[in-house]
């Protein structure tokens, strides 16, 4: 059986459908407003009806999530137990993981973008939360229309005004730090980020 196949979701879903996501669809919507979008309960339609921004579905298994992934980074094999195993533990994190998505509505539900903000839940800043941006990519047949801008400052605005974090950050390669500046996001003097990785 391959990665691609159909799986039966069959999933706890109440009438407002908070179980079908990753986290609660609802904080989206003040968010939308500011940019006009079309207004939807659950989610935003941009560019007339043709994408669709949403949370993160179990769903999304069959729509490409993970080999959307793979254009941005290594990801392995993952099999379908494993990503709702995944899926289900971030899911319990109350208010840490919010993953967004961009869903082709032409073209299958093909999941074309996506974005990742983690909420850091600190003893520091008086029980503060640190928020940090992350996994951010646009499929390569996709880019060129501001959707990564898009994403970027959805989750910038979210972490800000329903997330309560007192700073948020970014990790990227040189040449994209012009593309994250106009969001906001500079360099602070006398920070460094490293890094230790592990083989496993």
């Amino acid at each position: 059986m391959t990665e691609r196949l159909a799986h039966d979701h069959s999933l706890p879903v109440n009438g407002d459908h908070k179980n079908e996501y990753l986290f609660d669809a609802d904080l989206l919507q003040s968010i939308f407003k500011q940019y006009l979008l079309k207004d939807h309960k659950l989610e935003g339609n941009i560019y007339d009806g043709k994408y669709l921004i949403r949370p993160l579905s179990l769903k999304d298994y069959d729509h490409g999530y993970i080999d959307l992934l793979r254009q941005l980074t290594e990801c392995g094999k993952i099999s379908y137990e494993e990503f709702q195993e995944r899926f289900y533990e971030m899911k319990q994190c109350s208010n840490t993981y919010h993953i967004l998505v961009i869903e082709d509505m032409n073209l299958n539900k093909k999941i074309i973008g996506t974005t990742t903000l983690v909420c850091e839940k600190k003893f520091i800043r008086q029980l503060g939360v640190r928020g940090r941006i992350e996994d951010v990519v646009i499929d390569n047949e996709y880019r060129g229309q501001q959707l990564g801008k898009l994403l970027v400052d959805l989750l910038t605005k979210l972490a800000k005004e329903k997330c309560d974090c007192y700073k948020i950050s970014l990790e990227c390669k040189d040449n994209l730090i012009g593309f994250y500046k106009q969001f906001g996001y500079d360099h602070e003097d006398k920070q460094n980020y490293l890094c230790q990785r592990f083989q496993k």
